[in-house]
């Protein structure tokens, strides 16, 4: 079978990674489109997300991507995953530091990627062809999402443009595509999910303890389909909402769905047993898979984050 990278691009050469962006009055068919790229391939997803979420970016920012670049965005800060921008003499920058969990850093081209420039937070593009990037993919334990080169980036004295720098300080975060483009992941892990409730759908057993956990696996699979088809409406209703609605609105609806996710990954064990998880290599993929994607969701830490809802005073 083709690497990852191969399929991504005989995806995008089929025009198939030429989804609306987020605001275009089709969101909820961006969501669903990714849900069905996650029903059918988790690891395909997650670069496919990535790569339309940077493709979206640069539309926000009014920037042409490099064709037929495929692109990932690597955005992972902490202080074992920063980059340092400094400014040479001559008007380029320089790239040092570590950046973790890069994903397809061997499979693809160009990255947009967080750095610091002092106290300020900066979008950069860099060409995964630049001299001065070591990609390191020892680190990565698990089986899950092997197959997407997930990697520590180490940037040593990599040169960049000036015109590289994506907008301007904060930009990245401040502006409205960003909550918009949280939904991405979260279609993928729907599709994930989705995934699972196919895979019951194929058991041959009719009693009535599996059929009540295919009945609530069939509810989720709903549920996560209405949850995104309405935050696409509600996207579109507002594509320029700079208020707290935007953070509100994707940080309820993915916890509603990574709690969906996480129901159907009960469900489906309960219902089918040990044998999908223990001989049936495609499934089990999939179930360790979601269960790390959906980690992505930093459960009661984004919770506690949700702006309160406003209400009029009487």
């Amino acid at each position: 079978m083709p690497d990852l990278g191969d399929r991504l691009r005989a995806l995008d050469g089929k025009g198939a990674l030429s989804l609306p962006v987020p605001g275009s009055g089709k969101t909820a068919e961006r969501h669903l489109a990714l849900l069905e790229i996650g029903r059918a391939d988790l690891s395909l997803a997650r670069l496919v997300e990535a790569h339309v979420d940077a493709l979206a970016i640069l539309a926000e920012a009014e920037r042409t991507p490099t064709a037929p670049d495929l692109y990932g965005v690597w955005a992972s800060d902490g202080p074992a995953s920063r980059l340092e921008l400094h400014r040479l003499p001559g008007g380029q920058l320089l790239l040092n530091g570590i950046k973790q969990y890069c994903t397809g850093a061997s499979l693809l081209d160009s990255a947009l990627v967080t750095a610091h420039d002092g106290a300020h937070r900066l979008l950069v593009k860099v060409s995964l062809r630049a001299k001065g990037l070591a990609v390191d993919a020892s680190d990565w334990a698990s089986p899950a999402f092997a197959a997407t080169n997930t990697a520590t980036v180490r940037f040593d004295g990599v040169v960049i443009e000036p015109d590289a720098v994506i907008g301007g300080p904060g930009w990245y975060l401040d502006r409205p595509g960003f909550w918009h483009g949280a939904f991405g992941p979260a279609a993928c892990w729907a599709g994930g999910a989705v995934g699972l409730v196919d895979a019951a759908r194929r058991v041959s057993r009719h009693d009535p303890h599996f059929r009540a956990h295919l009945g609530a696996l069939e509810a989720g699979e709903w549920a996560l389909r209405a949850i995104l088809t309405e935050a696409g409406r509600q996207i579109d209703a507002d594509p320029g909402d700079a208020g707290a609605g935007r953070q509100r609105r994707a940080l309820m609806a993915r916890h509603l769905i990574e709690r969906t996710c996480t129901n159907i990954l009960d469900h489906f064990g309960r219902a089918t047993g040990p044998a999908l998880l223990a001989f049936d290599a495609p499934v089990a993929q999939r179930y360790a898979e979601l269960t790390l994607y959906i980690r992505q969701c930093h459960a009661e830490r984004d919770l506690a984050e949700i702006p309160p809802a406003q209400t009029d005073a009487n």
